[in-house]
């Protein structure tokens, strides 16, 4: 691959920096489409792939560093597994190249010889000196928009004639439904660039390869700029060369739609903004897998580790918690279903770094498609409750999992009041139950609720839950005064209460930013603690 030019590294406003984020190759599929090619616009002679991401502030040899261990490369703290043998946990790959081409210009030549070659084609030949690439020479099949790479022989060789022409059939249909039912943009288009480094024409190319020893199911990565614009670029994908059971633990197809589904949606992407937050790449990505292959639901997995399970966690941050990025595709799920799908469609567009795009980052696009729905406030709120309830909100949800609660009280009639105080991150919540003890019987005992907040400059707010004996619920949304405080009563006796649950919810979008570009706050989210207390007061009318 042919060298990037150093560019100079972007100043950040504070000194807060993420963990290197590793993206992943875990994904869905499903229903076709049918859209037409549209031809890319032409690519960089000399890309330049510049900082912009959270990676811009990260150590570039660790960038490599985390490449290299996401390709599970030798000489990495893990070791990779034998063909045949199952992937387990596995890695992640896809953002972490992202992350990589970043960081190039501030690697040393050396190193950065090392970080060119990670990320070539597996027919690059001798410009893959790392081990990623075939060993012997390729074939090709083509459908209407994409291209499929294998080989005939060696540890790369796929299955079966037929698994390639699936593989092709597949990639197909998630083109035609990804950019077709559901509009988004084509990738783009790499035929301006010489036949031995585009796969022979501009069509999508998907590489297959033996990835189940590097624990991998599949990654795209970025390749070359788009001329005049240094936030698109084109990209490739590189998925295993059969997804045997034996190795990934479901049915093949199952296992290469989500994967299609979600690494594809990878390089749409990047004809958006390549250099987008990561948070928004990987939980758009993992929602499009319910979109595409509704039946195989791979993605429920990642659930108890996103804001269903761990409301806490804030929702823009890119956790170095494995698959908590890929559990909040629940919220893009809430809101597809609240305002149908074209809502994510036009986060993007919003988020976009193209002519007639919003060119905002990926936060301010979500408040500003949101603003006219009700607003960001109120509608992460709903979300919030909706996930004290998943079996009522969401059409899968008796599959989902429960919240956490942080706090707890139970009230008694010599111990009626209760007090519990708690700090909650930005695009955060956390819950507090409240339940009354046996002895407060009788439709006469209430339950009273102080609340105090931050302030509303902070935007502040609460749900309060009553959930009966039957496992029925009622909710109230309350927002906080200028003086921080909310109050209510609800119903609270112990022969008709279970709980009544009160969240407190902090929906501030603080971030740091860039100082040159201010549409990009990549992984830059800053804690952004406010403090929330509740006095609970059981007493009879």
């Amino acid at each position: 691959m042919r060298r990037r030019p150093a560019a100079p590294p972007r100043r950040r406003t504070t000194a807060t920096a993420l963990a290197v984020g590793l993206a992943a190759a875990l994904l869905s599929s499903a229903a076709p489409g049918t859209a037409a090619s549209t031809p890319g616009p032409g690519l960089s002679d000399v890309p330049a792939l510049a900082t912009g991401t959270a990676a811009a502030g990260d150590d570039p040899q660790q960038v490599l560093a985390a490449a290299r261990e996401a390709l599970g490369l030798a000489g990495t703290t893990t070791g990779g597994r034998g063909p045949g043998q199952p992937v387990g946990e596995p890695r992640e790959a896809t953002l972490a190249l992202r992350d990589l081409q970043v960081a190039l210009p501030r690697l040393a030549d050396d190193q950065r010889d090392q970080g060119e070659a990670l990320p070539a084609r597996p027919t690059d030949g001798d410009a893959d000196p790392v081990g990623q690439g075939h060993t012997r020479r390729s074939k090709r099949i083509c459908g209407d928009h994409v291209c499929v790479h294998y080989v005939t022989k060696g540890a790369d060789k796929p299955s079966s004639q037929a698994w390639v022409r699936t593989t092709l059939a597949v990639m197909e249909r998630v083109w035609d439904f990804e950019t077709g039912r559901l509009g988004y943009r084509t990738p783009v288009s790499d035929r301006t660039l010489p036949k031995r480094e585009n796969g022979g024409n501009g069509k999508f190319d998907v590489y297959l390869k033996e990835l189940s020893a590097q624990r991998l199911y599949g990654y795209c990565s970025p390749e070359y700029e788009v001329k005049g614009n240094k936030r698109l670029a084109n990209g490739y994908c590189v998925l295993d060369d059969d997804f045997a059971r034996s190795e990934y633990g479901r049915k093949p197809q199952d296992t290469l739609r989500v994967t299609a589904a979600h690494e594809f949606f990878h390089a749409i992407q990047f004809n958006y903004d390549y250099r987008e937050d990561r948070w928004l790449m990987e939980s758009t990505a993992t929602w499009i897998e319910e979109r595409f292959a509704d039946d195989v639901d791979d993605n429920r997995q990642f659930l108890p580790v996103g804001q269903v399970r761990v409301p806490d966690a804030p929702l823009d941050v890119f956790s170095t918690t494995f698959g908590r990025h890929y559990g909040n595709w629940a919220w893009w799920e809430h809101l597809s279903q609240r305002h149908g799908n074209a809502v994510v469609a036009k986060v993007w567009k919003q988020a976009g770094q193209f002519r007639g795009a919003g060119r905002d980052y990926s936060t301010k696009a979500l408040t500003t498609v949101l603003g006219p729905k009700g607003g960001f406030s109120r509608e992460y709120t709903r979300f919030v409750a909706a996930n004290l309830d998943t079996r009522a909100s969401y059409a899968e949800g008796r599959h989902w999992p429960s919240p956490t609660r942080a706090a707890r009280a139970r009230l008694t009639k010599d111990a009626p009041t209760a007090t519990r105080r708690t700090a909650v991150d930005h695009m955060a919540a956390k819950h507090v139950d409240v339940r009354p003890a046996g002895a407060l019987k009788g439709r006469r005992w209430r339950l009273r609720l102080a609340l105090e907040g931050p302030g509303a400059a902070s935007r502040p707010m609460a749900v309060v839950t009553v959930t009966t004996t039957k496992g029925e619920g009622t909710q109230k949304i309350l927002g906080f005064g200028d003086d921080g405080r909310a109050s209510t009563t609800v119903p609270f006796s112990a022969s008709r209460v279970e709980a009544v649950t009160v969240s407190f919810v902090n929906t501030s979008t603080s971030f740091d930013c860039y100082e040159d570009e201010p549409y990009s706050c990549s992984g830059a989210a800053k804690h952004d603690e406010k403090p929330f207390r509740v006095t609970a007061t059981a007493f009879r009318r």
